[in-house]
This record gives C-alpha cells, structure tokens and sequence, in this order.
C-alpha cells in the first residue's frame, strides 16, 4: 500500500509548487471512468441475505452477470469485474451455474464456478469449513454462497468475523451470500460487512415468471443514504435465464403500475378507467409510497 497519506516530517525545504491532496476513495465506489476492478488496496465485503424461497442458483447467476458486464451490485456501482470466481453452496448448484454463466461470458475463464471440495456442504462457521475457501488475488472477485445452517445453530459475532477474515483479500471485492437468517444473525451483517443486501420474493411484471426485489438492509449506511432497492424480474427462454433490473418503487405489482402511469402524467381518472380501481384506492396505494417516491406522483 502507498504511504502517500502519511504526514510529512517537519523539516524545512525549498518552497515548491503546493500539491493537491487526494480525496479518499469510499471502499465500495469505483474512481470515476473506471471500468475494471479499481487498483486500490484494502478489501472490499459484502453480504446479501436472501430470504427463504429465493432461488439461490437464480440470484447468483444474476449477480455474477451485472457484475461482470456493467459493475453493478444491485444498482450499487463497485466496478466492472473481468474475473469472478464463484464457491457454490452444493454440487447441483455449481453444474447449474456452470451452464448458465457461458451465455455472457466471452472466456470459459472469465467467470469460474467451484463446486464444495467436500460431498456435503461445509459449515464455514468452524475453522475446518473455513479453510476449505480458496483465497484470490486482485483482479478477481469473490463471491461465496453459504448454504444453510441448522436452525438450531446460529452464527455468532465471533464466527461472523472470522469468515469475513477467511474471504477477504487487499484489492479484491468479495460477496458472501446467507440464506434463512434470523434477525439477529441479519443485524450482525451491519457491523462486519461494507455493505449488506436483503432479497426477497414480489410479484413479477407482466411477462416474467418470478421477481426478486432486492433492498439495503434497515438500518446500514445504503439505506440512510436512500440507495433505492431494485427489482429483478425473471424468466427463462430458449435454456437461458433472461432478466430484467430496474429502480422497484414497490413490492405489490399494482402499486408499481400505478405508478409508472403517475411519472408518464396520466391523471387519476385515466388510471382508474384502465385499472378499474376507484381514484381514492390509487391515491391510498400511492401516498403509502416512502416520501421521495409520492411527491413526485401526488
């Protein structure tokens, strides 16, 4: 790491030109122009908690596919990433997504799916399960799918961070994925990840088999910051997975119509004449919206 931030010592020298001290980069956003990992040192983790029902096999192959084509982590911007190297949770997932991966993938190298290296899925909350992750170097990414534990067994502060300890590398982005968590073991993520994710199932938009709606987690700097949660429709065509992400204003399928005709400046009346809800019914569903979404269709 440079040591260009460190203090200079006090001794005297000719006067020269003042250089202009660089802004610290935030951990998680790219320098401006870049369209590869940035070259910067300190690692970079997130964690995304899926909620049960999410298909994890689905929801990685998305991940994978917007971060490696535009650099986007659900709408959040951490830098295009040419090469990702997936840990599966089990067997048949890896297969899937081995398959699926080499639809937008240029090289069979650009994106590698690793099955478990055991025949039952590791617990990486012990020392053993944890030894079993593979470390990676810059430029790669990481992105490691924690299958689900036992509910009777819960993650702890201490085996939270030490799997943190285990994925992370200086210079690289590295995800880890959780599904079925409590809310306890959800609000351990806020003190030990840079960023933390929930995904859960809403209603798809017309044409689209199944949708995920993915949001900061309550409570995380995303959220206080009004990072708004997207929405990822689904469906599969032709043997391939086809996807469509855009800014999700609402979970509920109806609500979000009524305000996409809001923002194209169709007046109440004309909504309720092609929805067939009454004007007050539009309004209720509307002005239930977060502030910074109605008072741009009220």
């Amino acid at each position: 790491m440079s040591n260009s931030t460190h203090p200079e010592n006090s001794i005297t020298k000719p006067a020269t030109p003042p250089q202009k001290k660089e802004a610290q980069a935030d951990p998680l956003t790219p320098s401006a122009g870049a369209t590869s990992t940035p070259a910067q040192a300190g690692s970079r983790c997130c964690a995304i908690c899926f909620a049960p029902g999410v298909s994890i096999t689905l929801a990685m192959f998305g991940i994978a596919k917007d971060l490696h084509t535009s650099g986007m982590l659900y709408g959040l911007a951490v830098g295009q990433q040419s090469a990702i190297r997936i840990r599966a949770a089990d067997h048949a997932s890896a297969r899937e997504l081995t398959r699926q991966v080499q639809h937008f993938t240029a090289s069979k190298n650009s994106v590698i799916v690793l099955g478990p290296k055991t025949s039952t899925p590791p617990d990486y909350r012990s020392p053993e399960g944890r030894a079993l992750i593979s470390a990676v170097k810059s430029p790669e990414c990481l992105i490691v799918a924690v299958p689900s534990a036992s509910k009777k067994t819960r993650w702890s502060d201490l085996d939270l961070t030490a799997f943190k300890h285990a994925i992370e590398t200086d210079g690289v982005l590295s995800i880890a994925t959780f599904q079925g968590l409590n809310k306890d073991e959800e609000l351990l993520m806020l003190t030990c990840f840079d960023a933390v994710f929930t995904v859960s199932q809403c209603e798809p938009d017309e044409d689209f088999a199944s949708a995920y709606m993915a949001a900061p987690m309550v409570g995380s700097l995303l959220a206080a910051t009004g990072h708004k949660p997207q929405i990822e429709n689904i469906r599969m065509a032709g043997g391939h997975i086809e996807r469509q992400c855009q800014p999700c204003v609402s979970s509920d399928k109806l609500t979000r119509e009524m305000y996409r005709m809001r923002e194209e400046g169709r007046s109440m009346a004309e909504i309720s004449d092609k929805l067939g809800f009454d004007k007050s019914t539009i309004s209720r569903r509307l002005s239930a919206l977060p502030y910074h979404l109605r008072r741009h269709c009220m």
